[in-house]
């Protein structure tokens, strides 16, 4: 099968590479589509992934194969990823006290990701596709889950003012999950001008280019007082502190950005404030149903966020482009169909 392969940081090569085995609890899905992540982009850009690894992560797919114990799925279901098996009232994330992103999370070896055209997945971490939903919608699962699971974390109340900082595609579903949630202002923050657009066509209550603006003071205006959260989706040198600056006392800023560069920060500006800042990691078991569903009610909007559809092929090509700091594209996806 084609699969677009690392080999080095900054170089995906497509090859011909053996079909992935199937076991007895899982399924060989044939792909559809699988979107490219922000989280990609960055272990390709550090080389975070030893040679010969294949991402990809945010896909769909059909099954054609499974194994002798999986129940609930058919030959020919189209599923899209999940989270695995959700314990109610329970959910932690499973990972050691000391986990860290930097040294863990992007150096997972896998040579069986979705930038390929079939992967094998345990059954119990997928989710059957809804008819009314595309296999290209159902793509967008993932990076979804990630914007509900930031909300959920921030504890939004009906009226609350929000900022969000950065309206690439986890910055443009925070967006409307917040509204979604209760916000009943939404201001957001982006230095790209196709960004921006697309932030107000989906619902923004202002959008602002930090450039041209001190952002800070114009919120402050806006509000009297700053906002009651701030999403931090940019990861940025002045982002974090700008989120930090730009909320109201006691207010809370969620950082859901992966800055891979030291960031400015400067606390005397804002700690008599007493702000409640908080990570938000990935996303729950619970929370990926919720992103299906949204994405079937048409509560969250995807459509105009996809700019870009390319074959395997262009893979290369494509990673490159997102990489520039002046790019106009969002959301790009990889497809099969």
């Amino acid at each position: 099968m084609k699969a677009a392969v690392f080999k080095e940081k900054g170089v995906l090569k497509i090859e011909d590479v053996p079909e992935p085995e199937v076991g007895p609890s899982d399924v060989l899905l044939r792909i559809n589509h699988c979107a490219i992540c922000g989280s990609d982009l960055h272990r390709y850009l550090y080389g975070m992934l030893e040679p010969g690894s294949i991402m990809g992560h945010e896909y769909s797919g059909t099954i054609v194969e499974k194994g002798e114990e999986v129940q609930g799925f058919q030959i020919g279901d189209r599923v899209t990823c999940s989270g695995g098996r959700i314990n109610p009232g329970k959910e932690v994330f499973p990972l050691p006290a000391r986990y860290s992103a930097k040294l863990k999370g992007f150096q997972s070896v896998s040579t069986n990701g979705a930038y390929a055209e079939y992967m094998a997945v345990d059954a119990d971490r997928l989710m059957k596709i809804p008819d009314s939903v595309t296999n290209l919608e159902a793509s967008m699962t993932e990076p979804l889950t990630v914007a509900i699971h930031a909300v959920r974390l921030s504890k939004i109340r009906l009226g609350d003012r929000v900022l969000v900082i950065g309206a690439g595609p986890i910055g443009l579903l925070t967006q409307q999950c917040a509204a979604l949630s209760g916000a009943i202002r939404v201001f957001v923050s982006e230095t790209s001008s196709a960004r921006r657009t697309l932030a107000s066509e989906l619902g923004a209550s202002a959008v602002y280019d930090p450039r041209n603006i001190d952002l800070v003071e114009e919120l402050v205006g806006q509000t009297e007082i700053g906002v009651d959260i701030a999403f931090e989706c940019a990861g940025a040198n002045p982002t974090l502190q700008t989120a930090l600056e730009a909320v109201r006392i006691a207010g809370r800023v969620i950082v859901v950005s992966l800055a891979w560069e030291p960031v400015q920060c400067l606390p005397v500006d804002w700690v008599g404030r007493e702000i409640e800042m908080k990570a938000s990691y990935g996303a729950l078991p619970g929370d990926w149903p919720i992103a299906l569903e949204l994405i079937e009610s048409g509560n969250v909007i995807l459509k105009p966020m996809i700019s870009e559809i390319i074959p395997l092929e262009d893979i290369q090509s494509a990673f490159q482009q997102l990489l520039k700091p002046d790019v106009k594209w969002v959301q790009v996806v990889v497809a099969f169909e």
